[in-house]
């Protein structure tokens, strides 16, 4: 289980409860900057694509009062658990929340500043602008891949004794694989099934490798627990 904390430790819990023995193993470690020094004065709703944009947010700043525009329901929870009031949710990807947007803000009268990590998936802002939106955009924390891959992960890869490995973001697909290539262990993954939680975490996968890579039907968790093949 790639997946990085807070969530981490929830999703191990439902593995438990699927009848599954999760291991912990994330790639990606959080950080968040010490300040977020950006001005709202112009700004009528803030665009989160991610818990962690939401978390990063409310770390160093209180405004809640502003509509937040999320890109699924994890993200929309955790803005509505950080205090925001005026929470809308894509229910899906880059491209649902876009189409959010467009469907309930009006060019040239709402401009939206979003709030997200280093590196993204989907052009969200260049989107919204080429709509005739006016889009800031803030970079509030940064995911940092890990340097080797952690010794249970590797321990379980060795011995053929791994099933199933799940991935919630492409950041966390790439960094695998560049990490199981740095321990020479891509022949060990051909009895292995990858989970995704979209096409694109999978397309951070080298397909061949694995089994088989299945995808989720919906981005959601649920919808990858769902991709499992077995349950209690």
């Amino acid at each position: 289980m790639t997946r990085s904390e807070p969530g981490a430790g929830r999703t191990v819990e439902k593995l438990k409860k699927r009848g599954a023995k999760p291991i912990l193993a994330p790639l990606l470690r959080i950080e968040f900057p010490d300040e977020i020094e950006v001005g709202l004065n112009r700004t009528n709703a803030l665009v989160f694509t991610s818990p962690n944009a939401v978390r990063s947010w409310l770390s160093s700043r209180s405004e809640t009062e502003l509509p937040a525009f999320c890109v699924g329901d994890a993200t929309a929870a955790e803005a509505e658990a950080s205090g925001f009031t005026k929470v809308r949710s894509a229910g899906g990807d880059v491209g649902d929340l876009i189409a959010l947007c467009q469907a309930q803000l009006i060019p040239g009268r709402h401009r939206l500043l979003h709030l997200r990590g280093a590196h993204t998936a989907g052009d969200l802002a260049g989107s919204l602008r080429a709509s005739g939106f006016e889009v800031d955009e803030a970079v509030i924390y940064e995911a940092v891949a890990a340097k080797a891959l952690p010794k249970p992960a590797e321990e379980v890869i060795r011995k053929r004794e791994l099933a199933v490995a799940l991935f919630h973001s492409p950041r966390a697909a790439i960094a695998f694989t560049a990490l199981v290539e740095d321990a020479d262990l891509s022949d060990y993954l051909n009895t292995v099934i990858a989970v995704a939680i979209s096409e694109a975490a999978a397309k951070g996968l080298v397909s061949s490798d694995w089994a088989a890579v299945r995808i989720a039907e919906a981005p959601t968790e649920e919808d990858m627990l769902n991709r499992l093949g077995f349950d209690v």
